[in-house]
């Protein structure tokens, strides 16, 4: 159900404050003003609740993001100590490979990355279409190519 609970909280609070000041003693679709008052304070109630529940529940995530914020950084540390102690482990120790690091001597060898020539089909899906003022000097390795109209 897709309610706007402060649209029908501020609908009911209009009908309750018109009701007892123009038509105090009447009942209407069943209900007395004090029973219909005692459905508003009800629902008020029921969302007091959830407010304070909202309240813990953000409280209860804060908690938990500190928890791994403190995590993490003990992790970082430790990792840190397993690359420091080059007697017992060290960055190329079966330990920080099994923590799921790249030991230095598994590294690449610092080639960077490949350079990838230039797509030939362009950017329309592999027709090539050209211009009709096509550059004064174009490169040997790119054909140029002129539209007939």
């Amino acid at each position: 159900m897709n309610k706007n609970i402060k649209q029908i909280k501020a609908k009911a609070d209009k009908v309750a404050a018109a009701w007892n000041s123009l038509a105090k003693d009447d009942t209407l679709g069943g209900y007395t003003v004090t029973q219909y008052g005692q459905l508003v304070a009800d629902a008020d109630a029921k969302a007091s609740v959830l407010d304070g529940m909202d309240a813990t529940y953000t409280a209860a995530m804060m908690a938990r993001d500190a928890a791994h914020d403190a995590l993490n950084e003990a992790t970082l540390l430790v990792v840190d100590g397993v690359k420091g102690d080059v007697a017992k482990h060290g960055a190329d120790s079966p330990l920080y490979k099994a923590m799921g690091y790249v030991p230095r001597s598994e590294l690449g060898g610092g080639h960077g990355r490949k350079v990838v020539p230039p797509s030939s089909t362009g950017t329309n899906g592999g027709t090539t279409t050209g211009t009709a003022n096509p550059p004064a000097s174009t490169p040997a390795s790119e054909p140029v190519v002129r539209v007939l109209e």
